[in-house]
């Protein structure tokens, strides 16, 4: 399975939120598409600085994630 990624939406520098996310595709076909969304974007909504942002991100939930692996995974508290 390809690692996840994801497209944010900012204004200015301030994350607003999750446009996309994806497995399916390569980075390169996602980075793609994040330049052809800015591309899309009226003058006016980039004057505001509204932007779409290519996201990499980690798969946090991989092996700990799995319902086979959670009692091998788990962490014990000890005194």
């Amino acid at each position: 399975m390809a690692l996840p990624y994801e497209i944010h939406c900012y204004h200015e520098d301030v994350f607003q939120y999750v446009v996309a996310r994806t497995n399916k595709f390569s980075e390169e076909k996602v980075k793609k598409d994040v330049e052809q969304m800015n591309n899309m974007l009226n003058s006016e909504l980039r004057s505001k600085g509204i932007r779409y942002v290519f996201a990499g991100v980690t798969d946090v939930y991989g092996q700990l994630g799995s319902k086979h692996n959670k009692k091998s995974n788990r962490l014990v508290a000890t005194d």
